[in-house]
């Protein structure tokens, strides 16, 4: 068996080829419109309901393909997924028939779904309680970096070559599925060390669904404002426009930092104990964006996101610990769900800015920061510290 450096190095490779091509459409939505009209595709929310279909799909499932996963019918391999994501891109840039592209859409949206489950019970059955918050962090991170340079790259190939030059973005998937072909394509039916934690271990169901609330409620503030961030900074908080632009990416990259941080010190903290502090530090962050304005805006925007995305590593792992024996659908629920869920801020959050305001919309996310931090006191998780003094 592969040793577990670098298994996790394939998987966080892996999870970033995936979550690679999921914002590839957004970023290409502006140059597609034109060509949609011309089909008599008119609509912004038909156009949009491209990449909602790659939600929706998400939330559908990998809830789904992680029941399945621990029921032992059906895992698909990773190289698999990485490559029906790829191919199902690189389709942009030979056709732009909305209706061939909304299929690629649901194809996109379901090999995403089908990765995320299979790679995190794998990496739940190499790792213990006492490493587990590290190597999830590492694969998170992965995911996040993949995310990050799409727009970048996509951006980048359309000014050169335009739709055809899509067709390049392929290749990272291709190599990527091509070197972790000889890593485990799957998880295990069940290690001991399952069988043992499920056998003394009796699953919290309510516990597991608290955790999803509040990870729900942190997806919900950390990417609702990114939707709008750009907008908020610039007309709102005197920050110029090209710099707004590169703070949402320095929040995104400080949030990357804050996972390499968080997830370790989890392990040995504890991991009730390390959410609870971070839910505190993004509440206190988030709300000095609209406190305060200009530099100090943008410090406050950067301190939001290092400890708003900082626990989502944290919480996969919360929640497998919490459905011990169910750890393939635990995965699935607490990736797919919030998914869905900041989906969802992003039009909730645009209905509330045109009848209040933007600076209104915003602010009024740190409510739900707060009752996470009330629902993070009150989860039925142990309190590592207080294991410690027992001993």
């Amino acid at each position: 068996m592969a040793k577990p450096g670098l298994r996790i190095a394939g998987l966080a490779a892996g999870h970033g080829a995936v979550d690679f091509y999921v914002p590839v459409i957004p970023a290409l939505l502006p140059s597609l419109i034109p060509l949609f009209a011309e089909q008599g595709i008119t609509s912004y929310a038909m156009t949009g309901l491209l990449f909602t279909t790659v939600t929706v799909m998400m939330v559908i499932f990998q809830p789904l393909t992680g029941w399945l996963i621990d029921k032992n019918k059906w895992t698909p391999s990773t190289s698999l997924c990485i490559i029906l994501t790829a191919v199902a891109v690189a389709a942009f840039g030979v056709t732009q028939n909305y209706w061939i592209l909304l299929l690629f859409a649901v194809i996109i949206g379901f090999a995403n779904s089908a990765y995320h489950p299979n790679a995190y019970r794998q990496i739940h059955q190499f790792t213990t309680k006492d490493n587990r918050g590290l190597f999830m962090s590492l694969m998170s991170v992965g995911g996040t970096f993949g995310y990050g340079a799409a727009p970048l790259a996509t951006g980048f190939l359309y000014a050169w070559g335009g739709f055809p030059a899509i067709i390049l973005l392929l290749i990272p998937g291709l190599i990527i599925a091509a070197l972790i072909l000889k890593l485990p394509q799957h998880p295990l039916k069940e290690t001991e060390a399952e069988a043992a934690e499920a056998a003394v271990t009796k699953p919290n169901y309510k516990g597991a669904a608290l955790m999803l609330a509040i990870s729900s409620m942190r997806s919900w503030v950390f990417y609702g404002f990114l939707a709008f961030g750009v907008e908020y900074l610039s007309g709102y908080a005197n920050v110029e426009y090209v710099l707004a632009t590169a703070v949402i990416s320095g929040m995104i990259f400080a949030g990357m930092f804050g996972t390499l941080l968080i997830g370790p010190l989890s392990d040995k903290v504890g991991r009730k104990e390390v959410m609870f502090i971070s839910y505190i530090g993004g509440a206190l962050g988030y709300a000095g964006i609209f406190f305060f304005s200009g530099i100090a805006s943008v410090v406050s925007l950067v301190i939001a996101g290092f400890f708003l995305m900082a626990t989502a590593s944290v919480e996969i792992a919360t929640v497998q610990e919490l459905m011990p024996g169910s750890v393939g659908l635990a995965s699935g629920i607490v990736i797919g769900i919030p998914q869905g869920v900041s989906a969802l801020s992003m039009v909730l959050i645009g209905i509330m800015a045109d009848f209040f305001g933007m600076p209104f919309a915003l602010s009024t996310q740190v409510l739900l920061m707060l009752l996470a931090i009330v629902a993070c006191a009150a989860l039925p998780y142990p309190l590592k510290i207080l294991n410690r003094k027992t001993a």
